[in-house]
């Protein structure tokens, strides 16, 4: 019987998602072109018609969690409370459903991998990130009702730590799918009392 071909654009898609899913789950440890060709279902040689490097395969990789993650990640319509809050829910199902890839976002691990290439990537995540934050906290600063002697600066903070603590709990397996709506309905009500203090 004959082997089957996937087309070049899939088949890349497919080792880039294996790469992404080895890192996650293990770490750079597990990180190999055996390990990545036993998942995807091919040789260690194929992968290399589609790749130059181990370099280039986490950078595919880094190029699905970046559609994933800000496909839909900043709105653009609404009151700047509005804003934060559909940010803030999208990003933390984002990370409370990856289990591992969001913890991924936060270390150096991808950096690491990808290169100066990567780094700059990761970098930029971030810097978006933390950008769309401000914005929004800036114009609320800028509203009658925003509590004295609250710094925009802190309450991104704040934030981002929230973020930060639902990409550990999952890949901790300390949370359940079923409690993530609970969990994320709370944190953004927690972040509102801090904005009405």
């Amino acid at each position: 019987m004959a082997q089957q071909y996937e087309p070049r654009k899939e088949r890349v898609q497919q080792i880039a998602q294996a790469a992404l899913e080895l890192i996650a789950e293990s770490g750079l440890r597990s990180f190999t072109t055996k390990a990545i060709a036993k998942k995807v279902g091919i040789t260690d040689g194929t992968i290399f018609r589609h790749f130059k490097n181990k370099e280039e395969i986490v950078l595919a990789a880094m190029d699905l969690l970046e559609n994933r993650m800000f496909g839909e990640a900043f709105p653009e319509d609404g009151e700047p409370l509005q804003r934060l809050e559909v940010f803030f829910r999208r990003r933390a199902i984002f990370l409370g459903e990856q289990a591992s890839v969001g913890r991924l976002l936060f270390s150096e691990q991808l950096s690491y991998a990808a290169g100066e290439e990567g780094a700059v990537k990761l970098k930029s995540w971030r810097a978006r990130n933390m950008l769309f934050v401000s914005q929004c906290l800036n114009e609320l600063h800028e509203m009658p009702d925003w509590p004295t002697g609250l710094e925009v600066r802190d309450v991104a903070v704040v934030l981002q730590g929230i973020l930060l603590t639902f990409a550990f709990e999952r890949s901790m397996a300390s949370a359940s799918d079923s409690e993530l709506e609970k969990r994320v309905d709370r944190s953004w009500l927690t972040i509102c009392r801090l904005l009405q203090s």
